[in-house]
């Protein structure tokens, strides 16, 4: 029998035992040691005499308390499980690190970082067949295991060898289990961390039983893996047991000194089959110089010393390849709006390589009317590949795919940018009860199919000012509350100077809130990637709570010092908001209920913002208004309207084109702050003219009046009771009538 030594793909043996069956949890480990939670493991067995086909079996785990499971390991690949074998899945696996490098030997399966034997020791695990029922489990779902009999934190759970019978439901009496610390009123439970490798056996259950039968299977590389291009040597690795391997006579025919040998063929694809015999293992060959887009089989068969094949046959099979390289490297994709319009208009995206020029060639795919230009790669070591004639609001994709030589396959997506000029204004005037989602120029930034869409209803808000001040409401307005979809509206992205968002609004309830320490943001601020970057919050008012506040924050967790505490807002008082992030400097501003002396202004007031801060993490670009549906303890029943956004104070902040000096109202006037909290109320008219300010409740009688003859005067009204007034100011033949709040 002559053996034929060809290649040099290397090969070690190694020896482990293996067994099969109806298949139970027989151990789960969580070792703090040198190599601490990266050698997690779980073993199971087969205690049955017949194998078990674990084709869609698997291991999930339920982490901490979690009623549903957040993990799981797909055991199709094992196959067959034989009787009466014991296999690990341990969490991470090498010769450095992880299980291996823990317990100097490699596991039969990786589940991987975060997988379901990677168990900090407070979870629970179970076995599911094939229509996803529990076989077999190990602790109570819904319960957090600290604390508790089936905690194993730095330790171990083992199955004691009486218990061979699988269980839905976990029986702490059927285990014992090692921890970190010792729980009261359990049977089996003790305080004894496991630190080294001796605290642990894994592949060897002490309830598992014997077997006698030959087996023969690979260790490593697994079956049907993919090594990287450029990889030339390939250990592998194989595992037999209960057989003797015979000797070499001295002419390569066995010596029959034992059972037998070992036949091995080799094949690569596109050559030729090679074979040899074995009669240890050090003569099993040494094969070297894989080549990129190879696939490599090989088999082993344990054979007697006559080269008959055992009864029943036993071999192994094993198939690898060797990936081709893929030289080509994308960087981000980039997109640019080819004009600014309020119609519909094109935009060009592009595409930076390096690694091109190296002999592949590469075809570029677009959508149809899509021009490929710029750098070819397929001829250009490195440059950018241009995609123009793109349409706003139409999605793009791309693909660069490699020839016979290359493994590159590459598929982009451009995300149509927003072309739209400045100031961007939505007065919501859509048919009512329709979702705003609906409408062409608003999009759902939630990350799935939310239910709760915000919808278009009557319009129901009024100015805030008077008229001439402010423009008055158009078309109708949206409402919102509790948690749903968040819709945006986008904008052309703009990465400096200064962008302004207004909007008027108010809360209709907010009995619901249960937040107040940060409550719940509803208007934001993002960049066109979605990023949020400022966030107007409200919260029910510590002392008050019939009472709401502001506040501003960059980040998801407002803090008191981002809320202004010294004014409130009354539910179902209108509210105007202008808030502006500077770009330059990274710094948010919000105004609320602002002076309209300073509408339409060159620039914002330099004083007077409610809000403040400097964000820690600058924008990239800003291109998105998100309305956000947090939850039903953060976001109260909310009217939304009048959304403007530019980059000018003045875009956002228009007067009345409609009203004239000739109308009976009183030019340039505002009353401030509204509502009043310290007794304070500033009354601004454009003149010196005398005025007459007369103050009512809501039954009617008069509870303050003063006249003024300039055109500025802060009145005292710190002895009217708090609460909701009707305001008159008469100058001359024109009069001013107002909602006043005093708290």
């Amino acid at each position: 029998m002559k053996k034929n030594y060809i290649f040099t793909l290397f090969l070690t043996l190694c020896f482990s035992g293996l067994s099969f069956g109806q298949v139970i949890i027989t151990e789960i480990a969580d070792p703090n040691g040198t190599v601490p939670s990266s050698a997690r493991y779980i073993e199971i067995y087969n205690p049955t005499t017949s194998a078990v086909d674990l084709t869609g079996w698997s291991i999930k785990r339920w982490t901490n308390s979690n009623t549903t499971t957040t993990s799981s390991i797909d055991l199709t690949s094992i196959g067959d499980l034989g009787a009466g074998t014991v296999y690990v899945i341990a969490a991470q696996s090498s010769a450095t690190s992880g299980f291996e490098a823990f317990f100097g030997f490699a596991p039969d399966m990786i589940g991987g970082t975060g997988g379901s034997a990677d168990s900090n020791g407070d979870d629970n695990i179970a076995i599911f067949d094939a229509s996803d029922n529990i076989i077999d489990i190990f602790g109570v779902p819904g319960e957090d295991g600290t604390g508790t009999c089936h905690e194993f934190e730095d330790g171990r759970a083992e199955r004691k060898a009486s218990s061979t019978s699988a269980s839905a439901t976990w029986n702490e009496a059927d285990w014992n289990v090692w921890a970190d610390s010792t729980v009261s009123g359990c049977t089996s439970h003790t305080n004894s961390p496991r630190t080294s490798p001796a605290d642990f056996d894994p592949k060897v259950w002490i309830g598992a039983s014997t077997s006698t039968e030959p087996t023969l299977t690979f260790g490593t590389p697994s079956d049907n893996q993919v090594f990287p291009a450029g990889t030339t040597t390939i250990p592998v690795t194989f595992n037999y047991e209960n057989f003797t391997l015979s000797g070499d006579n001295g002419s390569e025919e066995t010596d029959n000194t034992g059972d037998g040998y070992i036949v091995g063929t080799f094949q690569r694809s596109g050559g030729d089959n090679y074979s040899g015999i074995f009669f240890s293992n050090s003569e099993f060959p040494m094969v070297e110089g894989a080549n990129n887009g190879e696939v490599y089989t090989i088999t082993i068969e344990l054979v007697d010393n006559a080269g008959n094949s055992l009864s029943p046959k036993v071999e192994a099979t094993l198939s690898f390849s060797v990936s081709l390289p893929c030289d080509l490297l994308l960087e981000a994709l980039t997109t640019a709006c080819d004009a600014v319009t309020s119609s519909t208009d094109t935009y060009t995206g592009s595409i930076a390589f390096t690694g091109g020029n190296t002999g592949a060639v590469y075809a570029i795919t677009a959508p149809s009317g899509v021009a490929v230009g710029g750098d070819n790669p397929s001829t250009t070591a490195s440059g950018i590949i241009t995609f123009s004639g793109m349409t706003e609001g139409t999605n793009a994709a791309v693909s660069i795919v490699g020839d016979a030589t290359s493994a590159c396959n590459y598929d982009r997506t451009f995300f149509s940018p927003v072309c739209k000029s400045f100031p961007v204004y939505e007065p919501f005037n859509y048919t009512v009860g329709t979702d705003l989602i609906a409408s062409s120029d608003w999009q759902d930034a939630s990350t799935s199919p939310t239910p709760n869409n915000i919808q278009v209803v009557a319009a129901g808000l009024a100015n805030p000012y008077g008229a001439g001040q402010f423009a008055d409401p158009t078309g109708n307005m949206v409402n919102f509350g509790e948690g749903g979809s968040d819709p945006y509206i986008g904008f052309t992205a703009t990465s400096t100077g200064l962008i302004y968002t207004s909007f008027i609004f108010t809360a209709t309830d907010i009995s619901t809130l249960t937040d107040t320490t940060d409550g719940g943001y509803f208007a934001v601020l993002a960049e066109s990637g979605g990023s949020f970057r400022a966030r107007l919050y409200l919260r029910q008012n510590a002392t008050d709570g019939t009472m709401y506040e502001l506040g501003v924050s960059e980040s998801s967790s407002a803090t008191t010092a981002n809320f202004d505490t010294s004014i409130t807002y009354a539910p179902g008082e209108e509210t105007f908001v202008v808030m502006e992030y500077n770009l330059d400097t990274d710094e948010i501003r919000v105004f609320v209920n602002p002076d309209p002396a300073n509408f339409e202004a060159v620039s914002a007031p330099a004083t007077g913002h409610n809000l403040f801060q400097a964000s820690s993490s600058p924008a990239a670009d800003l291109g998105r208004f998100i309305i956000r549906q947090d939850s039903s303890g953060e976001t109260p029943d909310t009217n939304f309207d009048e959304l403007r956004i530019g980059t000018t104070w003045a875009q956002v902040t228009p007067k009345d084109a409609t009203a004239s000096i000739g109308e009976k109202t009183i030019e340039g006037f505002s009353a401030y702050p509204n509502p009043i909290n310290n007794g304070r109320l500033t009354i601004t008219t454009s003149n010196s003219k005398e005025k007459q300010v007369t103050i009512y409740n809501v039954l009617g009688k008069r509870v303050f009046a003063q006249k003024f003859s300039k055109n500025n005067k802060q009145l005292d009204v710190s002895h009217i009771n708090s609460g909701i007034y009707i305001i008159k100011v008469i100058e001359g033949d024109k009069i001013v009538t107002k909602k006043l709040i005093i708290k």
